[in-house]
């Protein structure tokens, strides 16, 4: 990604922390430490877990706001947004976007199964049809398709809306994000994990995740 090079060519904060590099070109509010944050990353994920994220930029970047996105993970870097609330936040966002990192090295542990993928598509199911009894006409097969689509994510965006989706997805989903495709039931569900919220409601509703999420904090299965 060009914005790699971009920050590299500008005067920014650096520093290095458990092996990640951090890059802070634009500030980050008064009440936000980043310090803080990276070592509160580092207390809650384990090193194995962090492996696969080299860098983290912080700044405002062109393409997050262009998708209206906090954070994004790319080539084993973290690029986050600089507009943060507060650190409980920013560290939500990182530990999101490290989800992502550990999917690239751990594929085949968290999907080869088909058990995350198939407890993800029988929710979507139930969403189909609670939607379709609310009066929202869209085709079963987007609704089982795994992957992300602009045009699904769109119909829970727009049409539908989050705040009904979260009333209609409570007992399905930890959040509606989750429902957007099956690497955000992941993230989602890893953000909710490591960040230590409602750790027996994530287990209730996504046992299958949940489980996959266990055996991933054992360490002693960060090679296979």
């Amino acid at each position: 990604m060009s914005l790699k090079n971009y920050i590299k060519n500008k005067k920014v904060k650096h520093f290095r922390s458990a092996g990640i590099e951090i890059y802070v070109k634009d500030p980050l509010p008064d009440n936000i430490d980043i310090r803080s944050v990276i070592k509160s990353l580092e207390k809650r994920v384990p090193n194995h877990l962090l492996r696969n994220v080299e860098s983290i930029y912080v700044g405002i970047f062109k393409e997050l706001e262009k998708r209206e996105i906090q954070a994004m993970f790319e080539n084993s870097s973290i690029f986050i947004t600089s507009k943060q609330n507060s650190e409980e936040d920013m560290l939500d966002d990182l530990i999101h976007e490290t989800a992502h990192s550990v999917e690239e090295i751990k594929s085949a542990q968290i999907y080869s199964d088909k058990e995350i993928e198939r407890e993800f598509l029988q929710k979507r199911k139930e969403l189909f049809f609670l939607l379709k009894n609310e009066g929202f006409n869209l085709e079963l097969s987007y609704f089982l398709d795994p992957d992300f689509d602009s045009d699904f994510d769109n119909f829970l965006y727009m049409e539908v809306g989050y705040p009904l989706l979260s009333l209609m997805t409570v007992n399905l989903f930890y959040s509606p994000y989750g429902a957007t495709s099956l690497r955000e039931y992941f993230a989602n569900g890893f953000e909710s994990f490591f960040m230590k919220e409602n750790i027996d409601r994530l287990k209730k509703i996504s046992p299958k995740l949940f489980s996959k999420l266990v055996k991933l904090l054992d360490i002693n299965n960060k090679e296979r």
